[in-house]
């Protein structure tokens, strides 16, 4: 038997069998390690999003305590009237009495002369608060169950440190 051919077999079935090995590794192995890779940083992405909830969920538990309120069972829609001419100086009490119990603080108001004046049968009214947001939403609510109330035409919000500044323009209906 001459020595070339049994180094040369030998080799043939060292590739034959090593490019075996290779092609199962790169069919089978590997697509299986790209795969279990891209697992591993989706559980990472995942266990981020955990802890960030995890130190998100108190304080979101807090300002959804926060931002509960209680809804009114229907809303006041009182029968309209008009406020006579001489009962003109009576809404300001009532307004300031509105603002103030819900703990705001009456800034401003001021009645539109003018608007008394004409035959239109509404004046306008200004009226300038400061207090927290979050009871606005009463003092709205308490205002639109005057029965004189025509509507509110402009409401703006500013916050000034840690006040809240509202100013309201509203019109009421009279005689």
């Amino acid at each position: 038997m001459p020595m070339n051919y049994l180094p040369t077999r030998n080799v043939f079935v060292i590739l034959i069998f090593g490019g075996g090995m290779l092609l199962f590794v790169l069919l089978s192995i590997f697509p299986n390690y790209i795969s279990y890779s891209d697992i591993e940083h989706e559980i990472s992405v995942l266990k981020n999003q955990i802890e960030e909830q995890k130190i998100l969920s108190p304080i979101f538990e807090d300002l959804s305590k926060k931002a509960q309120f209680t809804k009114p069972g229907t809303l006041p829609f009182p029968q309209t009237k008009k406020l006579s001419k001489n009962d003109t100086n009576k809404i300001t009490p009532i307004i300031r009495a509105i603002v103030e119990k819900y703990g705001f603080k009456l800034d401003n108001i001021g009645t539109d002369i003018e608007s008394i004046m004409t035959a239109s049968g509404v004046f306008k009214m200004s009226i300038r608060l400061s207090g927290e947001f979050d009871k606005f939403r009463d003092v709205l609510l308490e205002l639109g169950s005057l029965p004189y109330l025509d509507h509110i035409e402009d409401i703006q919000i500013n916050n000034y440190r840690d006040k809240n500044k509202i100013s309201l323009t509203v019109w009421i209906s009279q005689e």
